[in-house]
Formats: structure tokens, C-alpha cells, sequence
């Protein structure tokens, strides 16, 4: 955090299953945070969000648990799917299912669901990958914008 480019300072850190990570977004470099306040639409999880600063390090802390693999078994992102737990509350990331106000722009809402209320792995499965996109260029006559 606190970088402005994507570039890496140093060598990438291999990540475990029951590694605790933060997970930071690329280009706002805000942090992955949950805390006990419900989610705006699901009301019995825990919302989650992203915090500009490191000000609540308690609460942008997730363990790594590998469907299937060893605790220490390493995470191969093409291969692994993972769940994402809270460390300081133990509720899961997971998408809720609903839709989120035209305020979230009608995106999926993504939770920090309580262990206590799960009852199937729908929603709570994550894959990562890389994403880059670029602004199509609006004066070249090919691009799908014009």
C-alpha cells in the first residue's frame, strides 16, 4: 500500500493456504476490510469495504484457506480456488447473491458472511487472476465505441 504504480518493489511473496494476506486494490491501493456493521442489503453479514489508509489493521486481515489442500500447501492461482476468512471476525468473503442500489450501480454485493449462517459454498469460492483493461481509443474508426 501506498504505491501508485502496480509494478512490484520486490520479489512476489509466496502465498499458503493459512497465510494471512491483505489484499489491496491495484489502482486505488485501498484495502480489503470487514467489521461488525451489516452489509447495506444483506443485513445479518457484515459489510465489506475499502479503506484508503492502514488504520484498522484488525480489520483488512484475511486467512487464505485452499479447497482441498494442506495448511502450508502453496496457492497457484490458475489451479487453487480459495476461501477468504476474516481473520478478526472468522465470517467468509462472499457474494450475497443481491444487487446493490443504484448507488452501488447495481453491482453484486459482496459480504463477510458469519460461518453461522452458511449453508452451502455458493458465493463464498474465489479464483484469482489478473485483470488489465484499456480505454478503447474513440478516434480510431475500428474501436467498438464508435
Amino acid at each position: 500500500p501506498g504505491s501508485q504504480s502496480l509494478q512490484l518493489d520486490s520479489p512476489a511473496q509466496i502465498v499458503k493456504d493459512g497465510d494471512l494476506i491483505e489484499l489491496v486494490h491495484g489502482s486505488t491501493q485501498r484495502l480489503l476490510n470487514s467489521h461488525n456493521v451489516a452489509a447495506p442489503v444483506t443485513k445479518t453479514a457484515q459489510e465489506v469495504s475499502g479503506f484508503i489508509n492502514n488504520s484498522f489493521p484488525g480489520h483488512q486481515t484475511w486467512q487464505v484457506d485452499i479447497l482441498g489442500e494442506d495448511v502450508g500447501t502453496a496457492w497457484r492461482a490458475s489451479r487453487h480456488e480459495v476461501k477468504l476468512i476474516h481473520h478478526q471476525t472468522g465470517s467468509v468473503l462472499a457474494l450475497s447473491g443481491k444487487r446493490l442500489p443504484s448507488w452501488g450501480y447495481h453491482q453484486m454485493e459482496v459480504i463477510a458472511a458469519l460461518k453461522v449462517t452458511i449453508t452451502s459454498d455458493a458465493g463464498l469460492v474465489w479464483r484469482a487472476s489478473e485483470h488489465q483493461s484499456a480505454v478503447a481509443n474513440v478516434t480510431d474508426p475500428n474501436s467498438p465505441r464508435n
